[in-house]
C-alpha cells in the first residue's frame, strides 16, 4: 500500500520515458490520499503535469504524450539538454537529446520551462591521426589544419567521434545558455584563445593543449603541452 505524501525525509519522484525524452516528477506538501499500486500514483503525477506535457507536444519537442512510467529511480541522462519546470503541485526535470533541439528554427515556447546552461565548446578542426602521429605530438610541435578553422558551436556532450575522432576544440569556462548554443539568441562570447586536442570518444581527456597560429596560407595548432 502506498500513500502520498510520504515522510519529507523520503524523496518523492516518478520517472518516465517518451522516446528519447526523459522526465522526472516530484511533489511535496500535498495530499492525494491513499493510492495503490505505484503505477496508479505515477499516472496521477503525470496528470498533474498535463500543462507541461501538452506544451512539449505543441512545441514539437516530443512526438506525442505517450509517456511510460519506469519503476527504477535514477538521475536523468547528463548527455542531453536539461530543463526544469514547476507547476501548482508538481516539479519536473526534463532531459532531451540535443538533436531534438537542433531541428527547431527558434526557441520552443513551453510556458514555465527553464533550460539549464550547458558546458560548451567550439569545434575548430578534426583529423584521423595514426598512432605514430599521436606519439610524435610534443610541446613546440605543430599540427596543420587541412582547412580554415571552423566555428561549430556545440554542447560538450554533443561530441561524436565519427570518421575523424581527433578534434580540436576551444572550451568556455562558464556554461552557455541553450539559446546561444542553438543559435536562437545572442551570439556566444569571444572564443577562448587556448584550444585542446581531444579524442571525441573520450572528450573529458585532453591529449594536447595549445593555440591556433597562422601557417603559410592556412593555420596550424601549435602545441604548448601534452
Amino acid at each position: 500500500m502506498s500513500f502520498i505524501p510520504q515522510p519529507l525525509t523520503q524523496a518523492l519522484s516518478w520517472h518516465y520515458l517518451c522516446g528519447q525524452a526523459r522526465l522526472s516528477l516530484s511533489a511535496d506538501d500535498f495530499d492525494l490520499g491513499e493510492l495503490t499500486p505505484c503505477a496508479a500514483e505515477a499516472a496521477v503525477m503525470l496528470d498533474l503535469a498535463g500543462e507541461l506535457l501538452d506544451g512539449l507536444v505543441a512545441a514539437g519537442l516530443v512526438a506525442g504524450a505517450d509517456w511510460q512510467w519506469v519503476a527504477q529511480s535514477g538521475a536523468l541522462s547528463a548527455g542531453g539538454a536539461q530543463a526544469s519546470w514547476r507547476g501548482a503541485e508538481v516539479q519536473a526535470r526534463l532531459s532531451l537529446p540535443w538533436a531534438t533541439l537542433r531541428m527547431l528554427d527558434a526557441a520552443p515556447e513551453v510556458p514555465g520551462l527553464q533550460w539549464q546552461p550547458a558546458a560548451a565548446e567550439c569545434l575548430l578542426a578534426q583529423w584521423r591521426l595514426h598512432d605514430d602521429e599521436l606519439a610524435a605530438l610534443e610541446p613546440g610541435g605543430l599540427l596543420l589544419l587541412e582547412e580554415t578553422a571552423g566555428r561549430e558551436l556545440r554542447a560538450r556532450s554533443e561530441a561524436t567521434a565519427g570518421e575523424h575522432p581527433w578534434q580540436l576544440v576551444a572550451r568556455w569556462e562558464q556554461p552557455l545558455a541553450v539559446a546561444t548554443l542553438m543559435g536562437w539568441g545572442a551570439p556566444p562570447p569571444a572564443l577562448p584563445p587556448q584550444c585542446r586536442l581531444i579524442d571525441a570518444s573520450r572528450p573529458d581527456i585532453t591529449r594536447a593543449l595549445g593555440r591556433l597560429i597562422p601557417w603559410g596560407s592556412g593555420q596550424a595548432f601549435r602545441i604548448d603541452a601534452v
